[in-house]
């Protein structure tokens, strides 16, 4: 099977003392390539070595960890895309976090941030991939106002009438390795059309099995959404890993 981890963080510090046999790990697993997400200034800079040793097969996109984003962090990271546009394959994850800022106020100011990327993926002509938790209605309106028209919602967890949204606006989910523990990500991944799914890890966090997650595991996710969809894996493999190059124009 030909798999395509759509979002992971292999810079983190829980690959530092493994990450070449990680790698290794997900090409005996059948991955033909990794989008890496930078989320800060630090991460983007460590993720461009990374991906340089890795070229063709590690790819990036810079945003930010969006609960603690502060303008400061926004505008250094906007910066760094700029200056390395054309080594990025998309912007993000940038969007809202509503599970871990609870406080109104809070949330109103994470707007004019996630604003800003917005814009900046439009002017460099970048796709976006959104971080939404429990705020998937309100980045969807945001990204609709701006006219955001190549938009990943990553590791989608909406209501349905927000995925009927997203799919209708021609934009893309992903879905995270161990999806088949929730409910509401189990609906989305039935309500999308095949062509608008892809498959994610998130690594190292959310892992199908004990201890951190890895590239290696998104078989798990693919076993997962073939099972709930009733097709062959190979075929669930090939479209969302065809879907991730098409999103992603590698």
């Amino acid at each position: 099977m030909r798999l395509f981890d759509a979002h992971t963080h292999i810079d983190m510090k829980h690959f530092q003392n493994d990450r070449e046999q990680v790698i290794s790990r997900a090409k005996k697993a059948g991955l033909v390539g990794m989008v890496t997400s930078s989320i800060g200034p630090g991460s983007f800079r460590r993720t461009l070595g990374i991906v340089k040793k890795h070229n063709s097969y590690l790819y990036h996109t810079a945003g930010s960890q969006v609960s603690r984003l502060t303008e400061d962090e926004a505008l250094k990271t906007i910066s760094l895309i700029r200056k390395y546009s054309a080594e990025i394959v998309a912007v993000g994850e940038v969007g809202l976090d509503y599970h871990w800022v609870k406080d109104q106020n809070q949330r109103k100011a994470q707007e004019p941030l996630f604003k800003l990327f917005i814009e900046l993926a439009n002017e460099l002509k970048l796709p976006l991939v959104i971080h939404s938790r429990k705020a998937e209605a309100r980045a969807t309106e945001i990204l609709e106002k701006h006219s955001a028209v190549r938009v990943l919602m990553h590791c989608y967890d909406g209501p349905t009438e927000v995925t009927k949204r997203i799919s209708d606006n021609g934009w893309s989910i992903t879905l995270p390795a161990n999806f088949a523990k929730c409910r509401s990500r189990s609906e989305a991944g039935k309500a999308m059309p095949l062509n608008q799914i892809l498959l994610e890890t998130d690594g190292p966090y959310l892992s199908p099995t004990e201890g951190r997650n890895e590239p290696a595991n998104l078989t798990f996710g693919c076993q997962s959404l073939a099972k709930l969809l009733d097709l062959p894996a190979e075929h669930v493999a090939e479209v969302t890993t065809n879907n991730a190059l098409a999103f992603y124009s590698l």
